[in-house]
């Protein structure tokens, strides 16, 4: 039989254990942006670009994309990851069409995805078929007002 002490002592763990649970579980919001520029030598006249948030709690990447203004229709969209954009990158994942203006998705980043993100080494690269390797691409950089620890 359990005694009230026991009952007691019990209810009072439990509560001392739920009160810190949000801080052993800090879920945060990432918020960036990026405008995009032309992709090497490929000469450019675009607007737009990224906003994008990212969920921590789930690891999900919620984008929308705006373009004007590019040789012809959008024909792929990628993630890549570079430290910057003068540096050769690495296909992150595959942005699903179809490619008109907004395009809008969601996407589940690695660990190390995550990290790439947070210190802004990610970035979104629109093909067409004059440039089917990346006519522009825009780095995605902390929101203003954005802390990514």
């Amino acid at each position: 039989m359990i005694s009230k002490k026991h009952f007691t002592l019990s209810a009072a763990l439990l509560t001392g254990a739920l009160a810190f649970a949000p801080a052993l579980s800090h879920a945060e919001t990432i918020q960036t942006e990026g405008h995009f520029a032309s992709a090497k030598a490929t000469p450019s006249r675009v607007t737009g670009g990224v906003r994008a948030t990212l969920e921590t709690e789930n690891n999900q990447l919620s984008y929308t994309i705006t373009w004007n203004n590019l040789s012809g229709p959008v024909t792929g969209a990628e993630l890549m990851a570079a430290k910057d954009l003068s540096k050769t990158a690495e296909k992150v994942a595959d942005l699903k069409g179809p490619y008109v203006a907004p395009l809008t998705g969601t996407l589940t980043l690695s660990a190390d995805q995550i990290d790439l993100y947070r210190h802004g080494q990610l970035f979104v690269g629109l093909g067409t078929a004059a440039h089917p390797h990346g006519e522009v691409r825009a780095q995605l950089v902390p929101a203003p007002g954005t802390d990514t620890k």
